[in-house]
């Protein structure tokens, strides 16, 4: 899709920063294929298919029947979607016409649950390595190694540094089973961790218009069975933006859920072009939901303690403080109790739920506010206006409100299933399973989604693949 799309990949909430351009439009070789395989498939329809029988399909037929035939045989490609701090009640927005309609026929979650801290980064790599945040490294959006110094969102050589990541996600497990992968954006895909980044990826960048994006994914999905990416990323960093602008329940809000639900109405009128429905599986997520917040639900945090240079490293819906040394203690007495809307931990005494007491990467510590509240610097706090400030993501994953979305379609799925709620660190194990191949070690249950999963028979030579792989 453009010059720099690399073949063998990041981003804040608000989502990745801005590198470099990577992307504009697919290159015109693969525009033209892509267009005369779709003038071509009318013209295949009309062939005789060997074996099938010469009476004409009944009325009212599928009109992609021959090639759900066709591709019934063929490995299924499974593509997993981020729609950026899309919170799951915004799934019952009016304007979300194509995501609840995927829903209603596929599998809609009451609420996808987040890993502490309910931040982009520690959840998007969570959701494809299966592991909470303390066991695969990336414990916030911004952070502090003893050996490798400090982790931003907007340094370039932090987030393409392999010795940030742990564990092994979902594009290393595939591409160590033979798969060929793809990465339309997604946290961890710019660094070669382990075997490497995938198959296809390229570096965030934040200009590329989310059509050209679902255009790339499907180029991806024409490819022949042989070069097809069997899992593919694709990243958009709304509704996140909008929704801290503006708040998650905003007029804006609904504007920018219609328009994240047409790109996902463009990649559903593209696959049903390619008459791809039959072998591609859908699994849409968001990284953490979102709470509105107002300037008379903030703390400021010289208000209850002074800080020397350098400790306060991250503040407003997380706070991690490196004290200097001697000054821990004292720090820690002067914050504990102090407002009754800020819990004050130091780091071995995290909440067990927290999944987080055993890194050396998290401060400290570490102040949590309540949902819906801020602990800022003074000098944020005299920059904020009065009123509403828009809305927030970071604190307790335990409350609704930072609660994600999932959904998912396609033949691997039971239609109509309704999961309830459940930790995202499940769906690593959910996407193995549906690639059949085995997984990495992990913190997800195996058998936690097992309800959602279809049957597999439909897909013997995908099955037998698979067994064929995992033979010593």
């Amino acid at each position: 899709m453009n010059s720099e799309l690399h073949t063998h990949g990041h981003h804040p909430s608000t989502a990745y920063l801005r590198p470099r351009r990577a992307i504009s439009e697919p290159p015109r070789a693969r525009r033209a294929a892509s267009s005369l395989l779709l003038l071509a498939l009318p013209l295949l329809a009309l062939l005789p298919l060997a074996g099938c029988s010469s009476h004409p399909a009944p009325e009212g037929a599928d009109r992609h029947s021959g090639s759900a035939a066709a591709t019934a045989t063929e490995p299924r490609s499974l593509v997993l979607i981020s729609l950026d701090g899309f919170r799951w009640d915004q799934l019952d927005f009016p304007e979300a016409t194509n995501l609840r309609a995927l829903a209603e026929s596929g599998v809609r979650a009451d609420g996808l649950i987040p890993v502490f801290p309910t931040k982009t980064f520690p959840n998007h790599y969570s959701i494809v390595t299966g592991l909470y945040a303390q066991n695969h490294g990336i414990v916030s959006n911004n952070m502090r190694d003893p050996e490798l110094g400090e982790f931003r969102l907007s340094d370039r050589d932090a987030v393409t540094d392999p010795r940030w990541w742990g564990g092994e996600p979902v594009w290393v497990t595939a591409a160590s089973a033979g798969l060929t992968t793809a990465a339309m954006f997604w946290p961890g895909t710019e660094a070669e961790i382990r075997v490497g980044r995938p198959t296809h990826w390229s570096p965030f960048d934040s200009d590329v218009p989310f059509s050209d994006r679902v255009q790339q994914v499907l180029d991806w999905l024409a490819l022949d069975p042989d070069r097809r990416p069997r899992f593919i990323t694709l990243y958009f960093e709304q509704p996140d933006g909008t929704n801290h602008r503006h708040g998650p329940e905003s007029a804006q809000a609904h504007a920018t859920i219609a328009d994240v639900d047409a790109r996902i109405g463009e990649l559903l009128r593209g696959l049903d072009e390619l008459g791809a429905r039959q072998r591609t599986d859908l699994v849409i997520v968001s990284d953490h939901g979102m709470a509105e917040i107002h300037s008379e639900r903030v703390v400021v945090l010289e208000d209850l303690a002074e800080f020397e240079e350098g400790e306060l490293f991250e503040s407003g819906a997380l706070v991690q403080i490196f004290p200097r040394p001697g000054r821990e203690d004292l720090l820690f007495d002067r914050l504990e109790g102090a407002h009754p809307n800020l819990r004050v931990y130091r780091r071995e005494e995290l909440p067990p739920s927290f999944h987080m007491a055993g890194s050396k990467r998290i401060a400290p510590i570490v102040a949590v506010p309540d949902v819906g509240w801020e602990a800022v610097r003074r000098s944020q706090k005299e920059r904020m206006p009065d009123g509403p400030l828009g809305g927030h993501h970071g604190p307790d994953p335990r409350d609704p409100r930072m609660h994600g979305l999932f959904v998912a379609s396609g033949p691997s799925f039971v239609a109509g299933a309704r999961p309830g709620r459940f930790e995202n660190v499940h769906i690593y194990e959910l996407l193995c399973r549906i690639l059949e191949i085995p997984p990495a070690p992990n913190d997800g249950d195996p058998g936690a989604l097992s309800s959602i999963l279809a049957p597999r028979a439909s897909n013997p030579r995908a099955r037998s693949a698979a067994l064929e792989r995992s033979r010593p």
